[in-house]
């Protein structure tokens, strides 16, 4: 029976609050929202601040540059903002600095039990080989039931604190029976590197730094534990008071998904600029990937409510969330009608 203490309920709330900065200046209120919506309406909007994550599809957006060259047309400034994981993107739009977002699947959901106005506008194809447990090449941890008793670093409410969750409910073990060190992308790579913790978890291109950095052992991907599904998202009132700009938006990731799936050496010279790392090594990463943007899926949904449910079983969640109450329901182009 996977079960959750007390000790590990103050810590994980911690990390909610810490990590979506959940002040009453992070927060969104019913008047400033409305106030929001009228001053869109009024000045009609001039600037798009998308938030997005190193070798995300957004990058190669940005990189490509139509977008920018479309919207200015419109007389419209795009604002790139780069984070490292999908918590602070939560919460710069939590705090309205963030129009669009690119996430993971709980950052997103932490985001609706926070009661931040997004919506889930379109979904990725699941790669779960883009995410990853590392262990040391000489760790003695040979399978997840090794996991017992050995410190392990993710980003806490990431989509990698799933992939924990299921890899523990698979070697029949329970968040006591490890410990859990949460740090950000950063810290947590530094910690592995020098031997505080005993497994780290997480995602591309981080996955790639550390392999090109130490002899790390792949304990497992996300196959058979974690979709790994990735949203675009959008503020309920961007959306609704910008539905053609959002059209475009998505209209340009899905051409250029289909570039970068035509086209994976250029992508991997991208990364390279983008992340700083090699080009052997930012091949790696583009062949654990999959560009491609849909509708939102039925299955993706599904997915979400199941983490939310799960979550909230162990008392991570405070409380219930409803996945499709916060999915878009309007067709942002004929190729992301909703199935």
């Amino acid at each position: 029976m996977f079960f959750f203490n007390k000790a590990n309920k103050f810590l994980l709330y911690s990390f909610i609050i810490s990590n979506l900065i959940l002040s009453l200046n992070g927060c969104i209120s019913g008047n400033n929202q409305a106030r929001t919506k009228i001053n869109e309406k009024k000045e009609n909007t001039k600037v798009i601040r998308i938030g997005y994550q190193p070798a995300s599809p957004i990058v190669l957006v940005e990189n490509i540059g139509d977008l920018e060259k479309k919207l200015t047309q419109k007389g419209v400034k795009v604002k790139w903002k780069k984070y490292n994981s999908g918590p602070p993107i939560i919460a710069a739009m939590g705090r309205g600095e963030v129009d669009i977002g690119y996430v993971g699947d709980v950052p997103a959901l932490l985001g609706q039990v926070n009661n931040i106005p997004l919506v889930y506008v379109a979904n990725e194809i699941a790669v779960p080989t883009s995410m990853a447990i590392l262990v040391p090449e000489d760790s003695p941890i040979k399978n997840l039931k090794d996991l017992k008793g050995k410190k392990i670093t993710l980003v806490e409410g990431s989509s990698a604190h799933y992939t924990l969750v299921q890899a523990l409910i698979i070697a029949e073990l329970t968040l006591d029976d490890i410990e859990l060190v949460g740090l950000p992308t950063s810290e947590g790579k530094i910690a592995f590197k020098n031997g505080e913790v005993d497994v780290w978890i997480g995602w591309d291109p981080e996955i790639a730094d550390l392999e090109e950095q130490m002899s790390v052992r792949m304990l497992t991907n996300g196959e058979g534990m974690a979709d790994h599904i990735s949203f675009y998202i959008a503020t309920r009132s961007f959306v609704e008071t910008n539905y053609p700009l959002m059209r475009t938006f998505i209209e340009e990731v899905q051409k250029t998904g289909k570039w970068a799936t035509e086209n994976p050496e250029e992508v991997a010279k991208i990364l390279v600029e983008e992340t700083g790392l090699d080009l052997a090594t930012t091949r790696r990463i583009v062949s654990r990937n999959i560009y491609e943007t849909l509708p939102i899926q039925d299955r993706a949904i599904e997915e979400q409510q199941r983490i939310a449910d799960i979550f909230f079983r162990l008392g991570i969640f405070p409380k219930q969330v409803i996945v499709e109450k916060n999915v878009w329901k309007g067709s942002l182009n004929e190729d992301l009608d909703r199935n």
